[in-house]
């Protein structure tokens, strides 16, 4: 059970990470009113709410340089999110 669980985590987070990165790969590349405009804004539906969060505290940033760092915090976060429940899942199971 406890190695199910660390793989449904895993693959959950990985998921959640390449959507960050495919996300903002396209955001460079997509512009409206091609083919894979509607790709990125249904990925941006599901990616944005992760990152919105982040963007508050990296907007000064953003706006002097022109780089965005909310979606770095936002893999960060996820990665140390991750760590916490593997330890949480740790204790209960072994």
């Amino acid at each position: 059970m406890y190695w199910f669980l660390v793989r449904a985590v895993s693959l959950l987070f990985r998921v959640f990470s390449a959507m960050i990165l495919i996300y903002c790969i396209m955001s460079w590349f997509v512009r409206p009113g091609e083919r894979a405009y509607t790709v990125y804004r249904r990925l941006a539906e599901l990616v944005e709410p992760l990152i919105a969060p982040f963007r508050g505290l990296t907007s000064g940033v953003a706006y002097r340089t022109g780089i965005d760092f909310a979606p770095w915090l936002a893999l960060v976060t996820l990665n140390i999110i991750q760590g916490i429940i593997y330890m949480i899942l740790r204790m209960i199971f072994l």
